[in-house]
């Protein structure tokens, strides 16, 4: 089940200005379009959002684009620091 598992691309933003500048779409236009408002694509389009799963399905879907990539799990999580692996003390970052 979860070696499926895909998520958000990285550079989802990028794929989303490059295709709807590839369509020949101005943002406003696009947003109309996805019956969408222009200020969504611009800030989907900076990075300031991540797309909810109807506005991801409507961009792939008029784009022709997959705004998805495989989870990028590459090692499993064994847990525990018995064996000298990584614990949650050594992932996560204090805010002083």
């Amino acid at each position: 089940m979860f070696d499926e598992m895909q998520e958000l691309a990285s550079d989802y933003d990028d794929r989303i200005r490059n295709a709807r500048e590839g369509a020949g779409y101005s943002q406003e236009e696009f947003a109309s379009e996805l019956n969408e408002k222009a200020s969504l694509v611009r800030k989907l389009e900076r990075g300031d959002i991540l797309p909810s799963d109807d506005v991801r399905e409507k961009l792939e879907k008029k784009l022709g684009v997959s705004l998805l990539e495989a989870a990028s799990g590459d090692e499993e999580w064994e847990g525990g620091s018995d064996e000298g692996g990584l614990t949650l003390g050594d992932m996560v970052k204090r805010k002083d």
